[in-house]
């Protein structure tokens, strides 16, 4: 009975030993691509659910942020109203009034806005406040128009000239019939006075309920979002932990199978039966690969270069490249323009980052544009760029200065939604500097003076 049972047992070890032998690589091919494509299909599955929560808890965020900022440029392209106005009354310029009417029926913030936030959130206690605050502003403006009728009438401009609503608004036999003094008081009274002041009052108040409101809403999108991204990593842990039982099994099934084998296939080597490698196919392969591979990291050197060198936000150069210029160039035979964005702080407190990114874009392609191919334009400082013009002296003075005048020419224009800006600009030459530290001071002093003089200038040490 023992030899017999020994005998099976032998016979069972033998069959399970042919059996591993009878597993073919091809087999092991389809076993691994089966696996890897379980595997893909888990973790495409987990990265897809993933994504999803991301990007509701990231369209909530910029839904927030859009929301403020419609609420913001509501009570922005009110108060332009308001100074608008009041400028036109107290000082009968016609632009203020003419500026007033282009945000009423064309730049349009407050209509734009209140339309955006029922785009956003539909029509719910936010929205609901912002008409409100929406329907004040234009109730004000019959009272805002009243009074640029008195100004027309007290200043003497002839009616005709001006838009239909200020033509249409009938003076009360009393205000006709006053003197202009008398009139532009009136005009002037009825935009300062407390009720006007309680009517703007009344304007902020619903925005700051609609802000409060958005901030509710918010936080409730923001608790249903984090509970469905609760629910989403649960489960991507269950398809993480899937994922790693079946790559230990992958493992385990490739080294059982397939690195075993090879491992032994090393004695082969050991035994000095060299492998036929030259020339082969796969070497030849392989170089090929090289190349190309070698290329490209010549390639990815270079455009690591330029960035150590570029600014990422302008396109021009940076400091870096600032400082690697002015090592290399005959400075005695250059001039150095320094460039100042004035009053930029309150573009950025005003349409934010994003719009100040903007400005300093289209105001360092203005710079280069104004300037020949030879020149460097660099960008020095958060505002500030500097232009390094080669092979120029002191009789480039007035060409400089057209140069400037030039650029803020056309940055003073708004651009779309970009606001208009100016530059202050301060030129020093080379030849008259010992070195180049010097040349800078010089050019950062004139530049200086400009600005205390109010900016949107340039001047040049002669």
């Amino acid at each position: 009975m023992e030899n017999g049972s020994d005998s099976e047992m032998t016979d069972h070890m033998n069959k399970h030993e042919d059996a591993r032998r009878n597993v073919s690589i091809r087999r092991i091919i389809i076993i691994m691509a089966l696996v890897t494509t379980v595997i893909s299909i888990l973790l495409l599955t987990a990265t897809y659910y993933t994504d999803a929560g991301y990007t509701r808890l990231s369209e909530n965020m910029e839904n927030y942020i859009q929301w403020q900022r419609d609420a913001n440029d509501l009570q922005t392209g009110s108060d332009y109203l308001t100074e608008q106005v009041r400028c036109f009354v107290v000082t009968g310029e016609r632009q203020y009034l003419d500026d007033y009417f282009e945000e009423a029926q064309i730049t349009q913030r407050r209509d734009r806005a209140v339309s955006n936030v029922r785009a956003l959130m539909g029509e719910t206690q936010a929205y609901d406040s912002l008409v409100s605050a929406l329907e004040e502003s234009v109730d004000l403006m019959n009272r805002e128009y009243y009074a640029m009728r008195l100004a027309v009438s007290a200043y003497g401009y002839d009616l005709s000239e001006y838009p239909l609503e200020i033509q249409e608004v009938a003076l009360s036999e009393k205000d006709a019939a006053a003197p202009a003094e008398a009139q532009r008081e009136t005009a002037r009274t009825m935009v300062f006075d407390d009720v006007y002041h309680q009517k703007k009052e009344a304007i902020s108040g619903n925005i700051r309920e609609s802000l409060t409101a958005m901030d509710a809403e918010m936080s409730d999108r923001q608790a249903v979002a984090k509970d469905n991204m609760r629910r989403i990593l649960v489960q991507q842990r269950v398809m993480i932990v899937m994922t790693i039982l079946m790559i230990i099994s992958a493992l385990l099934m490739f080294f059982m199978l397939v690195v075993g084998p090879l491992l032994k296939a090393i004695t082969y080597i050991q035994k000095d039966e060299p492998l036929p490698v030259e020339g082969a196919k796969e070497f030849r392969f392989l170089a090929r690969e090289y190349n190309i591979i070698h290329a490209t990291n010549l390639e990815q050197k270079k455009e690591l270069a330029y960035e150590a060198t570029h600014d990422n936000l302008t396109g021009v150069y940076n400091r870096n490249g600032y400082d690697s210029i002015q090592r290399n160039v005959d400075w005695r035979t250059c001039a150095l323009v320094l460039f100042d964005v004035d009053s930029f702080k309150p573009v950025n407190d005003t349409y934010g980052h994003k719009m100040g990114d903007r400005v300093l874009q289209r105001t360092a392609r203005v710079i280069q544009n104004a300037f020949r191919a030879q020149d460097y334009v660099c960008r020095i400082g958060g505002d500030e760029f500097a232009v390094i013009m080669k092979q120029v002296n002191t009789d480039f003075g007035e060409l400089i200065r057209e140069k400037v005048r030039k650029i803020n020419d056309e940055l003073t224009v708004p651009q779309g939604d970009m606001p208009g800006i100016h530059v202050s600009s301060g030129v020093a030459y080379g030849a008259k500097i010992s070195d180049f530290d010097r040349l800078f001071h010089e050019a950062d002093a004139a530049m200086y003076r400009v600005k205390r003089r109010g900016g949107c200038d340039c001047e040049v040490c002669e």
